[in-house]
């Protein structure tokens, strides 16, 4: 399930980028692109696919969580994906209808909020329970999904014009480093 989300939001942000950096002639194809990810994204958390990292194994042994700690740690990292889904729909109904560029932005500023929580939590309980790989990479892209965020706050909520070419570049370069991040996950889960 992270990897899976991590790859789609990776490849949303991603294209978001061409478009703010002004390399889409129109709004429709980021659009399309990018809300199409998103609703792959929150299928993801709709689907109930299983955790490929938050298993509550280490080593390949059952590390003993506490009762319901397994399930906080999956429900901080639904929560995650749900926000960044609904961000990505939200982007690909801008491209498509042309809507105000402020809403997205006010939402940016609730989503570095959200992430930036999710960073914390990940950060501070992960790095007790799992090996550093588990930790690090789920607390490092939520890092950067959360710089980003605030970035596009910034950009387009409060309208700082001269921050476009560092939100298109932050979205460009951010968006690789997490999809990279979930391709490592997903081909961690698929070898033996």
């Amino acid at each position: 399930m992270e990897g899976i989300f991590l790859v789609l939001v990776g490849g949303a942000l991603f294209a978001q980028a061409w478009y703010v950096l002004g390399m889409y002639s129109e709004g429709r194809t980021m659009g399309i692109l990018v809300g199409g990810l998103g609703v792959l994204a929150l299928g993801t958390v709709v689907f109930a696919f299983e955790p490929t990292l938050l298993t509550g194994v280490k080593d390949g042994k059952d590390i003993g969580l506490a009762p319901g700690a397994l399930l906080e740690q999956t429900t901080v990292m639904k929560m995650a994906i749900v926000a960044w889904s609904l961000y990505a729909i939200g982007v690909g109904a801008h491209g498509l209808w042309d809507f105000d560029d402020r809403a997205i932005g006010f939402y940016g500023g609730f989503l570095a909020a959200v992430t930036a929580v999710v960073f914390i939590y990940f950060a501070i309980e992960l790095e007790r329970v799992y090996a550093d790989a588990v930790w690090l990479s789920l607390s490092g892209a939520a890092l950067v999904l959360a710089l980003i965020a605030g970035v596009i706050f910034f950009y387009q909520a409060l309208q700082f014009i001269v921050l476009r070419l560092l939100t298109g570049w932050s979205l460009l370069l951010g968006g690789a480093a997490v999809g990279i991040v979930g391709l490592a996950i997903v081909g961690a889960a698929i070898t033996p």
